[in-house]
């Protein structure tokens, strides 16, 4: 077992600049309203928060692209949303991001709303969060015209992500036929999945799945250096992948490379965080 020296790892995150990836998945919008508690409720016996500020940003797939922006990337965007207004403040807030807004394909779907995800928050604590969102699989029309749109996008990117926030864009046919293309064009194509789907991406470049998705997969609880070896040897061996990143919470992560049959920990410094949103988003970018 080796560990992977940070800076050798951070200095690698050059090489990333002026690429074009194409990110499919499913496009959230985090919405917060952060306040102060001063007294409960008399209706009830729950705090009143008193918003002193409220902003919205890019959750789900949509956090993969302004994680990939930091890096100087720029990237298209396949996925879905509502025919609201909504839908219009989730492609502003991607047209900032160094997305392609020309090359853009977000599905307007009457039978579903934007996914907004509300978070209270007072104190630097999460009071609660409201989730507005309908869970329903993309139509096969809809399949056609999301493959219709990567099949013309491929040849230009880098790379692909498919983020799988398990909300109806990433079916087992989207998966299937983007993970195919993908091999066939020769392009790297990344994961971040759900359990659900965990088996389906056959033959993609890598996966990242946390400890506990990648234990639920293999039927056992993810401890230690050896289980998670154990967990990333098993996977890549059913799913026939070079590589996969298990990330590990408070343990940093552990990526696995199977042509040289060697797993590589990357440690890191836990801090205190009242919202953990978009820390697989941050590993995938």
């Amino acid at each position: 077992m080796y560990y992977l020296d940070r800076n050798r790892f951070q200095t690698s995150t050059e090489n990333l600049k002026n690429l074009n990836i194409i990110v499919i998945g499913d496009f959230i919008l985090d919405e917060y309203l952060i306040g102060e508690v001063n007294r409960i409720s008399p209706e009830a016996p729950v705090p009143v928060v008193w918003v002193r500020k409220e902003k919205i940003t890019l959750g789900g797939a949509g956090n993969v692209v302004k994680n990939l922006s930091s890096l100087g990337v720029k990237s298209v965007v396949l996925g879905r949303a509502g025919k609201d207004e909504k839908a219009n403040i989730l492609l502003d807030l991607l047209a900032r991001e160094n997305s392609d807004t020309e090359k853009n394909f977000l599905i307007r779907s009457e039978s579903v709303p934007t996914i907004l995800k509300t978070r209270v928050i007072a104190g630097h604590q999460q009071v609660c969060r409201i989730d507005k969102e309908e869970l329903k699989p993309i139509s096969r029309e809809e399949e056609d015209s999301l493959l219709k749109a990567f099949s013309e996008r491929i040849d230009s990117a880098d790379a692909v992500i498919l983020s799988d926030y398990d909300k109806g864009t990433l079916t087992p046919r989207i998966i299937e036929e983007v993970s195919k293309l993908c091999r066939e064009r020769d392009k790297i194509v990344t994961v971040d999945p759900q359990v659900s789907h965990f088996f389906l991406y056959n033959g993609v470049s890598i996966l990242t799945p946390n400890h506990h998705e990648a234990g639920k997969a293999v039927g056992r609880k993810l401890e230690t250096d050896l289980e998670i070896l154990s967990a990333a040897e098993e996977i890549v061996r059913k799913l026939s992948c070079p590589s996969v990143m298990i990330t590990r919470g408070e343990k940093g992560m552990s990526i696995y490379v199977t042509s040289k049959k060697e797993i590589y920990h990357i440690p890191t410094v836990a801090q205190e965080v009242f919202d953990v949103t978009g820390a697989g988003d941050t590993v995938i970018s």
